[in-house]
């Protein structure tokens, strides 16, 4: 369906996804293209695992590295390959050196029209239910935003996008580290277009240690990405990423971008978290993932 193109951007590096965004995450943070985007957040912002083509700008004087924006839309026929530059994010962003941005709805973002039914919100509040939250300490990075999206491509790292919703929401966070986090909902017309969106998703996160690896390629640094599947549920999947990103959607440095999707219904939730290299904090376990999950899932029947 044609239409402009959002980037989201949840990663280490920001521009994006960035997970929304968003954006897509993180995590390994925009609508109309066909090219995956990433989140990402930081005091100086850069992007990361995921942002599509129009990408977000980073919030001045924050810490960006993979926290979801919501970025300028770009016309529709604005195109990148998975994994393109634009992390899982297209060229307009321009991210700033140092830390990767957290994506952030612009001034000039429509909000959802009223009369919008939103059959489900993020809830801020709720990520301290994630078995996780207390080593992170994550807290909210600017307001929630949500929007119409039209059915518009949602990048949301340099891997995968999101096509079909009708909706979209996305809340930035950081860390005690200040590294970035990011959730992104969003909601469709049918369980079956969700379900649809998901199954593509699926498919853009499982080839995204080869699109990664490409990505570095056309950007001359060294392709040692390395992306696998940490757990599995009846509706959710989780990825980790661990690589030197690019720039762009991600932060220029060494992470590991933290990816969790999950179908509920007509509605598709998305979480992502880096851990950068130079804002060192306690590892994630990756063996925890099944409960994150488990949480997420949860806090979406609680809608």
């Amino acid at each position: 369906m044609p239409g402009r193109t959002h980037r989201s951007t949840f990663t280490a590096a920001s521009a994006v996804l960035a997970l929304c965004a968003a954006a897509v995450v993180t995590g390994c943070a925009t609508a109309g293209t066909d090219a995956p985007a990433a989140v990402a957040s930081g005091a100086s912002t850069p992007g990361t695992l995921p942002p599509l083509t129009a990408t977000p700008q980073p919030t001045a004087g924050v810490d960006t590295a993979s926290t979801p924006v919501l970025p300028p839309t770009a016309p529709a026929d604005a195109t990148g390959p998975t994994g393109s530059p634009t992390p899982l994010a297209p060229a307009s962003a321009t991210p700033t050196t140092g830390t990767p941005a957290v994506p952030k709805a612009p001034d000039t973002a429509p909000s959802a029209p009223a009369g919008t039914a939103l059959t489900a919100a993020v809830q801020p509040a709720g990520l301290a239910q994630l078995p996780i939250a207390p080593k992170f300490g994550w807290k909210p990075d600017g307001p929630l935003s949500s929007q119409d999206v039209h059915s518009r491509r949602i990048t949301l790292n340099e891997c995968a996008g999101i096509s079909g919703a009708v909706t979209w929401q996305q809340q930035g966070y950081l860390s005690t580290a200040r590294n970035p986090a990011g959730q992104q909902l969003f909601s469709f017309p049918t369980p079956e277009a969700a379900h649809t969106a998901y199954q593509h998703l699926l498919a853009d996160m499982d080839a995204c240690q080869e699109s990664s690896r490409q990505l570095q390629a056309r950007q001359a640094a060294p392709q040692d990405a390395t992306v696998i599947r940490t757990a599995s549920t009846a509706n959710g999947t989780s990825w980790s990423r661990q690589w030197t990103g690019v720039g762009g959607m991600s932060a220029p440095e060494q992470q590991t971008n933290h990816f969790y999707a999950l179908q509920q219904g007509g509605v598709l939730t998305l979480f992502q978290f880096d851990e950068l290299k130079e804002r060192p904090a306690p590892a994630h376990d990756t063996g925890t993932d099944p409960s994150v999950l488990a949480a997420l899932a949860a806090l979406g029947a609680q809608h």
